[in-house]
C-alpha cells in the first residue's frame, strides 16, 4: 500500500540521518586524535631542535582551520613574531618533521637553504638530529657557506 512505502521512505530517510551524524562524529574525532599526536610529535620534535630550553611549552593546532598556536608553560599564548627568524625555521622544520613522521609514508624530504638563519649550535642539530632522521631519502639545496668543513664531515656518511 501507498501508506506502507512511504512510512518505509521515511524510516530509510531517518536511518539515513542517523547515519550521517555518527559518521560526522565519528570524523571529528579521528580529526581530533590526530590532531592531538601531530601537536606532540611537532614539539617533541621542536624539542629535539632547540639547543635551550624554549619558550614554547605547548602546540595546539585548531580541528577546524588547522592553524597553529604555540603556548608558554603559563598558558600565555605566544605570537610568532616572539620567535627568533632561526626559531621559526625550525618549527617549520619540526612541522614538516612531525607531518611526514605521523603519515607512516616514506616520503622524500626536499629542503631549500636549510641553515640559513640557524647559528652553529642550532646548524649541528640539525645536521646530527633532523637531516638523518627526516626521511630515507632527503636532498639538501644549501649555499657554499652552508655545509662545509665539520657540517659537511657530520653528512658525508648520509
Amino acid at each position: 500500500s501507498a501508506h506502507f512505502e512511504q512510512k518505509r521512505q521515511s524510516q530509510i530517510i531517518n536511518h539515513i540521518d542517523t547515519l550521517k551524524e555518527i559518521i560526522i562524529s565519528f570524523n571529528k574525532q579521528l580529526v581530533s586524535e590526530n590532531i592531538s599526536k601531530l601537536e606532540k610529535k611537532i614539539k617533541s620534535k621542536f624539542d629535539q631542535l632547540k639547543r635551550k630550553e624554549s619558550l614554547v611549552n605547548r602546540i595546539e593546532i585548531s580541528p577546524t582551520d588547522y592553524s597553529m598556536t604555540l603556548y608558554t608553560s603559563g598558558r600565555l599564548e605566544i605570537p610568532a613574531d616572539r620567535l627568533s627568524a632561526g626559531e621559526r625555521q625550525l618549527l617549520a622544520i619540526a612541522i614538516l618533521w612531525g607531518l611526514a613522521d605521523s603519515s607512516g609514508k616514506e616520503l622524500p624530504t626536499i629542503i631549500d637553504t636549510p641553515m640559513g638563519r640557524l647559528d652553529g649550535e642550532h646548524r649541528t642539530r640539525l645536521i646530527e638530529k633532523y637531516f638523518p632522521n627526516a626521511a630515507s631519502q632527503v636532498i639538501l639545496l644549501s649555499t657554499d657557506e652552508e655545509i662545509y668543513g665539520q657540517y659537511y664531515s657530520k653528512l658525508k656518511p648520509f
